[in-house]
């Protein structure tokens, strides 16, 4: 039986277009996982990708506009161009790459975490990905145990529709003061080995988790609002291939019901 070339070129023309992602903006673009991230933000159909810059670059990468310290003040007279957007805020330990990324690009501190946020959420920026690296000598002194209570009570009062946080391993747990040397020697050992696990269980390298931060974003389009938190043992999961990985993002997001 011949294929009906009219009725296909007929299903062609009255094909509803796919919109455009609404833009996003990247901060925290000078390590190793921002780097990552910010490539896969590029590939993934924004309208308009920003990433924060201390100045601007000499050869701008194709699809991204620089945005400097006085583009994230809201503008009185005139409309936010990052209104309705996406935002990623990855907080990384500075200094993991070259010297030549580092002068281009800013890297937001621990304690920026909120004042950044607030600035955001005024440029009318309606959902906020942070992204903490999961590998434990990548992460800032000041979120080495995690985001703390009042960060997080902090951020899910700003109004963002949609608040994602990416949580980091958890292999480095404080300690007590005044714990013995020799048990701090033990610990540190013992988080090194952990370390040492099979790919299927290690926590994530940076392309892989950029990789499952900007599929759940994508997914989340389709989601109610509210605030998630992505653990390192479900980005994993959904850093599977095939239908498994795509189907714990979705359960995640509250697209799926849990498989029984």
């Amino acid at each position: 039986m011949k294929p009906d070339l009219n009725a296909s070129l007929g299903a062609a023309l009255n094909a509803v277009p796919t919109p455009p992602a609404p833009p996003a903006l990247v901060l925290g673009a000078a390590g190793w996982l921002g780097s990552a991230l910010l490539a896969q933000v590029l590939g993934a159909g924004h309208r308009r990708v920003g990433a924060w810059m201390r100045r601007p670059m000499g050869s701008t990468l194709r699809g991204l506009v620089p945005v400097l310290d006085a583009d994230l003040e809201p503008a009185q007279e005139q409309p936010s161009a990052w209104a309705g957007a996406c935002a990623y805020l990855v907080l990384e330990r500075a200094g993991l790459t070259g010297a030549a990324r580092n002068a281009v690009f800013a890297q937001p501190d621990a304690s920026e975490l909120l004042p950044l946020a607030q600035r955001l959420r005024a440029l009318g920026v309606t959902r906020l990905l942070v992204v903490l690296p999961h590998a434990p000598g990548s992460l800032p002194e000041g979120l080495r145990h995690g985001f703390a209570d009042r960060d997080e009570q902090g951020l899910s009062e700003l109004g963002f529709t949609q608040l994602v946080l990416v949580r980091s391993s958890r292999d480095t747990q404080a300690l007590p003061s005044g714990t013995p040397w020799l048990e701090r020697f033990a610990a540190a050992w013992w988080s090194q080995l952990r370390w040492m696990l099979p790919d299927d269980e290690r926590p994530l390298r940076s392309v892989a988790l950029a990789r499952v931060v900007v599929q759940a974003e994508r997914l989340l389009r389709e989601a109610g609002p509210g605030v998630r938190v992505l653990t390192q043992a479900q980005a994993s999961r959904a850093a599977q291939s095939g239908v498994q990985g795509a189907q714990t993002l979705r359960v995640w997001a509250g697209l799926d019901a849990q498989p029984v």
